[in-house]
């Protein structure tokens, strides 16, 4: 999560682990023709870095698919960019940027890295149980779920919301 606070001076720097780099972003907010500055802390690499290997803990993820680049390896994996924006969730292959996710939502960057990892683990276990006549998504969307909730009930709900409109537009096909 963020921390708001309302003016720079209400923001301890002496509270922070030294290790830590924190930046503060000006968003405004519009409620009821009101505006109301208020500031969110944008979160260092080292500090996603070390959430998202939490997060691999509760799951049992191999540590070599957790990490978070902070530079395109040009392969398709994807890196995080931090500005005075807030986060980017960027993935480049051969030079190329091929997608770039923007928010200021530490929880919904954190989701975009836990979802790659998530789906890695979830391919690797419907390729081991795989079923004769039965559409491989039933399996993978089931773990990743399941994955999913173990670490976050909001992250689970997110990802059931992504496949549901995946699944309406192209449903199961088990005889295939």
């Amino acid at each position: 999560m963020y921390e708001m606070v309302n003016s720079a001076s209400d923001f301890n720097e002496n509270s922070l682990e030294k290790t830590k780099k924190v930046n503060i972003c000006k968003l405004t907010v519009i409620n009821s023709n009101i505006y109301i500055n208020l500031m969110v802390k944008i979160y260092s690499i080292s500090t996603i870095r070390k959430k998202v290997r939490e997060y691999g803990k509760k799951i049992n993820a191999p540590s070599h698919i957790l990490t978070v680049r902070t530079t395109s390896n040009g392969f398709g994996t994807p890196h995080i960019e931090i500005n005075e924006k807030g986060y980017n969730y960027v993935i480049c292959e051969r030079g190329r940027e091929h997608e770039r996710r923007q928010t200021k939502d530490i929880n919904k960057l954190l989701y975009w890295i836990i979802d790659s990892i998530v789906f890695i683990m979830a391919s690797e276990y419907e390729l081991k149980n795989r079923k004769n006549n039965e559409d491989f998504r039933r399996q993978l969307f089931t773990k990743e779920i399941e994955l999913m909730e173990q670490l976050d009930s909001k992250f689970a709900q997110w990802k059931k919301e992504e496949l549901d409109k995946t699944l309406e537009e192209s449903p199961y096909e088990d005889s295939l």
